[in-house]
Order: structure tokens, then sequence, then C-alpha cells
């Protein structure tokens, strides 16, 4: 499946807004771009709402919806008009799928499909007659589902913000079990299970002579059914207080402690404030190293460099410079040599050791010419006392390049950066909180604990019930097989072979996607790059499950992963998912980086997103996606961008054909 256009009007910011989504082969991405609160989850939603639908609740709701711009200027209708394409029986086909909402005159939300399949329309809406809607919705529901079926929607059109959240607690085990049974296909073979034991139940019925016996049989059939259905509400109850508990779990420890009090928001409101702050004062402190950086480098590393590249030009020079000095430091004063001289020549003269014509100045002055030639010796005189002292300084220079740890300072401070946004969000939200309380935040939280617990209880209670109704169903299966019945006996079989059909391709699959798993966590799982040793799913869907293990072989926690390597590992389990699965649907990503640190990200647009899909469509920011750096890692694999601006005065959202100025190189 491929959507190739989307067409909305009047829907919240967005007035009139068509856009073409089409791609090509060799560059499958779509990019759109836009500021927060720019209307990128808004045309997320379109997109999910023109293929399934809006669930508008009453009047309220749909001026809620409707674009306010559009209020008094034009028809008060909502449009959305998604055109997609995709194969049926090997054929590919393209649909023409579009939802109107209007109000009638006493405020209700009526709906309005249409559906155009090269040429074959389905036209149904809430006016329309029951028997003619049933058939015309049934009918575009069909192909709606043949192409991506609504239950598997969010695994393909998600935002990764809130991927992470699938990990925790109980809830990570549910989405995967539901996630392996409607993409890979095994859900069909466990409604075939269910629908055996239903057909093995009514022919039991039928095959039972006595009245009472069919009674009593029906009666516990019915008690059976009747269980299970409380069984799953149950465990579907549980399943959302557990969603809701985590949710809240920090707001109710928060309201707890009294976190919550006016005097602590407004510490930890100081406590915001402090931290941006002191990332706003550390990108100017950045700001004012890299330009002393810049100012100082030649005395920092230049001259340093090449002090040390010429430090045996440089030692020779000072030592011969130093040799000169001590061969200067030992020659005698002409007072001395005089007076030496005077009395080694009268000594001689009464030895008779020499002529009594010698002359004492020929000799002292040979002395001081012998002493004047070895000082006149310097190779290097032409450099003065000034210019030796700062060579001697230049070889004594050492380097100091601050690059590495600037670099560092500003890895860090790109990490702060991306959180500043979400620091004053958090700040709006405890402002807003103060006109509130802590109370009904810890009543909320410990009725729902308790309902928890109550659910946990009821569960095991249903479960005993069940086994035993089912104990005593068993006798009459027993009884029944006294007497044989070859179409029976075949559905008695059916029951387990289904289950087992569903077992059976788990792990045919299961190899499969434990090494694509171990693969692509090894590439893109920063926290554990190159050390996942193995990646282990279980061998039945009742109690499926994903564990991966260390190289080492311990196993990998993965409730204490971070928020970045949870995304991670989320958006690998459904790309391979996808692969392997029996659908080929588009992937639509809202908030792409969600929590990634920045080399969890360069993973991401170097390995991931050039071949997640044969169409994948991508919101993000600047902060997300940034046109200098990131933008030119994806060009490539791009076929089309957008950015999305909000026109607050006249309440509407526009689209330009560029990412934030860039325009796409064709």
């Amino acid at each position: 499946m491929q959507i190739q256009r989307i067409k909305v009007s009047n829907y919240k910011t967005y007035l009139d807004l068509d856009l073409d989504l089409t791609v090509d082969e060799e560059r499958p991405i779509i990019l759109i771009g836009g500021s927060n609160g720019g209307g990128k989850t808004t045309l997320f939603e379109a997109i999910s709402g023109a293929l399934y639908g809006l669930k508008i609740e009453n009047r309220e709701h749909f001026m809620e919806l409707l674009n306010q711009g559009a209020v008094g200027n034009v028809k008060p209708e909502i449009t959305l008009q998604i055109t997609f394409s995709g194969k049926v029986l090997g054929q590919e086909q393209k649909y023409i799928l579009k939802r109107l909402y209007v109000l009638n005159p006493s405020g209700r939300p009526l709906e309005s499909v249409s559906l155009n399949m090269n040429g074959n329309l389905f036209v149904y809406g809430t006016m329309t007659s029951p028997k003619e809607r049933k058939r015309a919705e049934q009918e575009v529901n069909k192909i709606i589902k043949a192409n991506l079926p609504q239950e598997l929607s969010k695994y393909f059109l998600f935002d990764a913000m809130q991927s992470s959240e699938l990990l925790k607690k109980n809830v990570f085990a549910q989405t995967i079990r539901d996630n392996f049974e409607n993409v890979l296909g095994f859900k069909k073979y466990l409604q075939l299970k269910r629908g055996a034991e239903r057909l093995q139940q009514e022919m039991a019925q039928q095959r039972l002579q006595a009245e009472q016996e069919v009674a009593e049989y029906n009666e516990l059939v019915s008690q059976k059914e009747k269980l299970n259905t409380e069984l799953n509400a149950c465990i579907a109850e549980q399943d959302s207080l557990y969603k809701y508990l985590t949710s809240m779990e920090e707001e109710y420890n928060r309201a707890k402690e009294g976190a919550l009090q006016s005097d602590a928001i407004n510490k930890r409101i100081a406590s915001i404030n402090a931290k941006v702050d002191d990332i706003v004062s550390r990108a100017a402190t950045y700001a004012d190293d890299i330009k002393g950086f810049m100012e100082n480098i030649e005395l920092n590393i230049f001259l340093p460099k090449m002090g040390s590249n010429l430090s045996v030009e440089i030692d020779n020079i000072l030592r011969t410079k130093l040799e000169i000095q001590q061969s200067s430091a030992a020659a005698y004063p002409p007072e001395m040599l005089h007076d030496v001289t005077s009395r080694i020549i009268s000594y001689l003269k009464e030895l008779s050791l020499c002529s009594p014509e010698i002359d004492e100045e020929n000799v002292v002055s040979h002395i001081v010419a012998v002493q004047n030639s070895v000082s006149a010796k310097d190779p290097f005189d032409y450099l003065d006392n000034t210019e030796v002292m700062a060579l001697k300084g230049l070889a004594g220079r050492s380097v100091n390049n601050q690059f590495v740890s600037l670099y560092r300072q500003k890895q860090d401070l790109e990490i702060s950066l991306a959180t500043i946004e979400e620091l004053r969000r958090e700040k709006q939200n405890l402002e807003k909180s103060k006109t509130g309380g802590n109370e009904y935040i810890i009543s909320a939280y410990e009725e729902n604990k308790r309902k928890l617990e109550k659910a946990k209880g009821e569960e095991g209670q249903l479960k005993q019930q069940i086994r035993k109704l089912e104990n005593r169903i068993h006798t009459y299966d027993v009884q029944i097989q006294q007497e044989p019945d070859l179409k029976y006996d075949t559905l008695v079989k059916l029951k387990p072979f289904f289950e087992k059909v569903a077992d059976s391709l788990l792990k045919k699959k299961k190899a499969q996607i434990e090494s694509e798993m171990q693969q692509q966590l090894n590439r893109l799982l920063v926290s554990y790059k190159g050390h996942i040793g193995r990646v282990e799913l279980s061998d039945s869907m009742e109690n499926f499950n994903i564990r991966i293990f260390h190289t080492k072989g311990n196993p990998i926690s993965l409730n204490q992963l971070n928020a970045a390597s949870k995304q991670i590992f989320i958006q690998v389990l459904l790309k391979v998912l996808r692969n392997l699965g029996d659908y080929n649907p588009p992937v639509m990503i809202d908030t792409v980086m969600g929590v990634l640190d920045n080399e969890s990200r360069e993973m991401l647009f170097e390995e991931y997103f050039p071949d997640l899909a044969e169409q994948t469509i991508l919101f993000c920011t600047t902060s997300e996606v940034r046109p200098e750096s990131d933008y030119k890692k994806l060009e490539a694999f791009i076929s089309k961008t957008y950015t999305l601006h909000r026109n607050v005065e006249e309440q509407k959202t526009t689209v330009s054909d560029d990412y934030f100025g860039i325009e796409l190189n064709p």
C-alpha cells in the first residue's frame, strides 16, 4: 500500500490542504517539517482519520475540530480525502476514499463516505438506509482491511516520542503479542481455533439426546462464554489500569510527597528556571570559549607545534650559545694576565729558564689574542639575547589544544538545548497545576490501584471457574465420543490443530526474526552496539515474549534501557515485523527523533530510515532533522519535502515545497 495524496478542508489548523505524497522507488522518504504547534500532528491525524474515520461525539466536539478561520466564511463542513494504491489478489488498484462531516439542523454530527475503486463507487452515510449502509460499509472496510487494518495502523503510523512507553510493565508483552498475532498473520489461526471450539460445542449440543443433558450442556457452555467475556473484559481493564498507573506514577509520587504544594511547585519552577538559565549561560560560555580559542590558536597550538618541529635546531643553537658563554666566562682579565705573566717570567729568569730579552707585553698580548679567537667562533652571533630567550621559550612551550573539550562541551550543550523546550513545557504545566491540588491525583491514582488489585483477584477467580466448567463440559465430550462421528471427531482435532499451526508458524519465522533483530540491534542500539549476543523469542503464542542477551551470555533487561534505547528497540522490532509480515504498509512517524541521543540519531539517519519501507513519511522539527547537517544525510532518499507554516492571525496552516527554505535537489 502507498498513500498518493491527502486533501483536507476545514479540519483543525487546515483550511485547505492538498499534498502529493507519491514517492520514487529509489527515494522512499517524504519529509514534512514544521515548528511545534505548526500542524504536523494534525496532518498525521488527518491521514489516519481519512482512512478510518473521525469519531465525532457531538456538536461541541465538531466545533473543536472545525477550522476556526472557516467559521462564518465557508460552509461548516470537514472533508478528509485520501488517495492510495494497493494490491488485491495480485492486481494493483487505485482508491479514492472521501469522508465528509456536517451537522444536521438539530446539531447532530453526520458522516458521509465514498470510495472510488478504479471507477467502482461505494457510497454510504448516516442517512443511508441500514441495509444499504451495511452493504457499502462492509465493502469499504474490506478494502481498507486488505491494505492496512486499523488494528495494525498503530504499529506503522505512530508517535516515536511515545514508542518507549510500550516497554513499561505489562504493556510491552500485550503490545508485542498483539503485534505478532496481527502483523505476522497468526491471529486468523487463533480465530479458527476458537471457531472450531464453538463448532465442537454446537455439535456436542446436537448429539446429546436427553433434553436435560442438552439444557445443562447449553447452560454450561453459556456460563463459560459469559465467564470468558468477563475474563477478557477484566484483562482489558487491567491493561487500561496499568497504562494509567504507569503514566501517572511520577505525578502521584510527587503529589504524595507534597511536591505539588505551592511552595514546592515554586521551588521546582525555580529549579527549571535555573536549568534553563544554566543552559543559556553554558551556551554563552561556549560561544566565548570558541572565540577565545580562535583568538589564541596561534599561541596555544601553532607556535608550540612549530617549536616541537624545530626542537632539534633550537636545541643546537641554545647548546652552542651556552658553550660559548661558559667559554667566555673561563677567560682571564688583562690585569690578572699581566700580574701572573710577570711573576712567571721573573721566576723563569731567576732559574735561567728563559731569555732575559723576553717581552712581558708580547706574552700577555698573545694570551689575550688566543682567548679572543675562541670567543669569536659563534655561528649564531646574528641572534641577540632577546631572540635567544624567545627561542628558549618556544622550545619549552606546551600545546594547549582545547578542541576536544570544546567538542564535548558542544555535544553536551546540544543535548541540553534539545531539552529546553521540554523544560519550559514542564514549567507551564507546573504553573497550571498551582490552581489544582494533590488530593484529586492521589485519590484517583489509589482508586485505580485498588481497582487493579481487585481486577487481578477477579481474573484468578474467573480462570478457576472456567477450568471447573471445562471439566464439567469435558464429561459430556467423553460421553459423546463413545459414539463414532467423523465430523465431530474432526472438530475435536481442529482446536489443537490450529493452535499447533500458529505455534509452528512462529517457530518457522522465529529464527529469521531473532537473526534479523540481532543484526539490527547490533547496528542501531548504541548503548549495546556490537554486543547483542542473541535475541530469544518464546516458542508459543500463549505466553509470548522477547528477550535479548549480551555477548557474555547475561540477559539485558528491557526495562533498564534508557528512553533512547527503548525507542530504538521498539522501532527495530516494528521494522523487522513489517519486513516479515503479511502486509506492506507505509510507515508514518511523528516526532521522529523522540528522545534519542546524538549517536542514536546518526544511526537512524544512516541505517534505518533509508530502507525502512517503500514509503516513509517523517514529521519533524529543525531540532530533530537539522537542515544544515541531518537533512543532507537523507536528501538522496527523499522524494518530496514540505514545510508547514502556522498563521496564527488567520488561524490556518499553509504548506511550502521545501524543508525550512531548502529546496530538494532533483
